[in-house]
């Protein structure tokens, strides 16, 4: 049975993160697998074309994702909105990120060590929790005083629901201690698609189940 989708928009969000995620997959798995993809795959025009063409796409998505909320919100749900839009905009702007840091390091003729790779995707980690934990709790707390009730907290234990919600960064995290075990793995390569899903969720969910102040295609 088909799952109808009630708000595009939000499906567009989901896409993007999706997109960016497997991106990011991607960009391990060619320095990772060098014997699979060559050695020159991550730093091939034919490659950061597709990716800057994605971006701006990713970018497009975000924007109508978002605009419509901003734009019929108001009070603490417009600031609620902007923060969510600031928040994917720059989820879905690493890559570029990465482009920048690698012409800075001059990675795009001498490859980086694998040590500088993991710290990279550390870095990312950290910005990921930043933008998918820290700033949903604080937008939350935001918008408290205009919610009905605070039934849907995210700040109670509810470890069924904390379960669906949160099953692709326990992958992801489970993955991370493998690859902690075993000083290193190509199994790693899993763990950005894992975590931009996790990014992705909400916007999937929103666009089955859209709310009343949401405005669709």
């Amino acid at each position: 049975m088909a799952v109808k989708i009630h708000d595009s928009r939000a499906l567009m969000g989901g896409l993007a993160m999706m997109i960016i995620g497997a991106i990011l997959s991607m960009m391990m798995a060619f320095y990772l697998l060098p014997d699979v993809f060559g050695e020159e795959a991550l730093v091939s025009r034919w490659w950061w074309e597709i990716v800057l063409n994605l971006q701006i796409l990713c970018l497009a998505f975000m924007w109508f994702c978002h605009h419509n909320r901003i734009i019929f919100s108001r009070g603490w749900w417009r600031m609620r909105a902007i923060v969510h839009f600031i928040t994917g905009v720059v989820s879905v702007s690493y890559p570029v990120g990465i482009m920048l840091i690698s012409a800075y390091m001059d990675w795009f003729r001498e490859a980086p060590s694998e040590r500088q790779v993991y710290l990279l995707m550390l870095g990312g980690v950290a910005l990921w929790a930043v933008g998918n934990f820290v700033v949903p709790i604080i937008v939350w707390l935001m918008a408290r005083p205009s919610a009905r009730s605070d039934d849907a907290s995210p700040l109670k234990f509810r470890p069924h629901i904390w379960l669906m919600a949160f099953w692709s960064t326990l992958s992801a995290l489970v993955i991370g201690i493998i690859v902690w075990w075993q000083q290193g793995g190509a199994v790693s390569i899993l763990v950005p698609i894992l975590l931009y899903l996790q990014g992705a969720l909400p916007y999937f969910r929103k666009a089955q189940h859209a709310s009343p102040r949401d405005s669709d295609i």
